[in-house]
């Protein structure tokens, strides 16, 4: 730690928030642990959840980002949508957790192939109780994956928008699946989108009410897997690394030793995510994130730079972003690069 940060920490601890989105994140292992709350419960910082804030502003930083001294990991459309508003943060660290992601038709369709799906109505959730509809965003990436696999043209099916009541599903509460596959039932659409692990819960709890058309998971190619959840990025404001640069590399330090447990402990780490939802079927986590324990290690190689990216110009392409904006520009490798130069260190010296 600087002389700076010594000085003002002291004097005044500083205000940490973090705040995770979906079970499938390594800030939830060291969350769920307490290895976050035990690296941070000196006098000189203040450690608090979002969740757990009674203030809706606070709460509505997880979409935002608005508060300056939080730490997100999560899925990727909040964070890329309020970049590209102006909000300026930056990307310390990707992980790659593939979900369950799958196109479904009713067991009666004549939708056999993806070609079918040309001329056809396909279920868009529609919220309006939330600041930006990343739900919305990850079905039509969703469909978009599908359709570009048979050669559609967005232009040439119907989105449909479905409602969704207020508070049915703005994080992860899987109302918007209840909502879309309620119109599929009722013949209002012809294929829907499901995710996560509520998403693959509906699908095994409705099998004999679906048939499973693409599922997008078991794709060869990463980039054709990209989604809201995949990949997540682990981000803070600009100002707080300037200002606190120590606190991020041990921030981070955390989520790489939750990761590594997570990799040597892989069905005490489905517990874990499986508590996190919860759902205490642990089969059901994981069958939705396959290889969920091998995949929370943050990093910053090309090919995760690269999913980031074709997520932001999915999102610029289909009308969610006020502005483009550069994917190199928003990355930072420097803290995670000295965070894992720790974490080194401190194996060496176990050893």
């Amino acid at each position: 730690m600087t002389a700076i940060d010594q000085a003002s920490t002291k004097a005044n601890p500083v205000k940490i928030w973090f705040t995770r989105c979906g079970g499938a994140t390594a800030s939830t292992v060291a969350i769920r642990k307490n290895w976050l709350q035990e690296e941070f419960s000196g006098s000189e910082v203040t450690l608090s959840s979002l969740r757990e804030s009674d203030d809706p502003t606070v709460r509505a930083s997880h979409y935002d980002h608005n508060l300056t001294s939080m730490f997100r990991e999560g899925g990727n459309i909040p964070p890329i949508w309020a970049r590209a508003k102006g909000v300026d943060t930056v990307t310390l660290g990707i992980t790659w957790v593939d979900e369950y992601q799958a196109v479904v038709t009713r067991p009666d369709s004549d939708i056999r192939e993806l070609s079918d799906l040309k001329g056809r109505r396909l279920a868009v959730p529609l919220h309006k109780d939330i600041a930006i509809d990343f739900q919305r965003g990850a079905a039509l990436h969703g469909f978009k994956h599908a359709l570009g696999l048979a050669g559609i043209d967005r232009g040439a099916v119907e989105f449909v928008d479905i409602p969704v009541e207020p508070g049915a599903g703005a994080a992860a509460g899987g109302g918007h699946g209840f909502a879309v596959l309620a119109a599929l039932a009722n013949r209002e659409v012809d294929a829907a989108f499901l995710r996560q692990g509520t998403g693959f819960k509906l699908w095994q709890e409705r099998a004999p009410e679906l048939r499973q058309l693409l599922k997008i998971t078991d794709l060869a190619d990463p980039l054709q897997r990209v989604n809201n959840g995949t990949p997540r990025p682990i981000t803070v404001h600009r100002s707080f690394l300037d200002r606190h640069p120590d606190l991020v590399v041990r921030y981070l330090a955390v989520l790489l030793r939750a990761a590594a447990w997570a990799e040597a402990n892989p069905s005490e780490a489905v517990k874990v995510v499986a508590a996190e939802g919860g759902d205490a079927r642990e089969e059901v986590t994981a069958l939705a994130y396959p290889r969920l324990a091998a995949s929370l290690t943050p990093k910053l190689t090309s090919d995760y730079v690269r999913g980031l990216e074709a997520q932001k110009n999915f999102l610029r392409d289909w009308g969610f972003l006020a502005n483009d904006f550069d994917i190199g520009s928003w990355i930072e490798a420097g803290p995670l690069e000295e965070a894992q130069r720790l974490v080194a260190r401190e194996a060496r010296s176990a050893a």
